[in-house]
């Protein structure tokens, strides 16, 4: 595995920990992973006041796993 302090800022914009040596799979596979987590935190950041602390987020969040958990849909599923 490479030194990430060795990555020059032109090779850093190409992919995302290019320095990682991982399968082709597993590194999708985490694309798509960090994928959803940006969309659920996007979702929850809209649903949250300006001044909101960790504990509105985490709210926040639950609130939206328990009506996806009752709605018979997996957490994170787009409807």
């Amino acid at each position: 595995m490479a030194d990430p302090s060795s990555i020059k800022p032109a090779e850093a914009g190409a992919e995302a920990a290019a320095y990682l040596d991982m399968p082709a799979e597993r590194r999708a596979l985490a694309k798509a992973h960090a994928a959803m987590l940006a969309e659920t935190a996007g979702r929850v950041a809209l649903e949250l006041p300006l001044g909101a602390d960790v504990d509105d987020f985490r709210r926040v969040l639950a609130a939206g796993a328990r009506r996806e958990t009752n709605a018979g849909t997996k957490p994170g599923a787009t409807p």
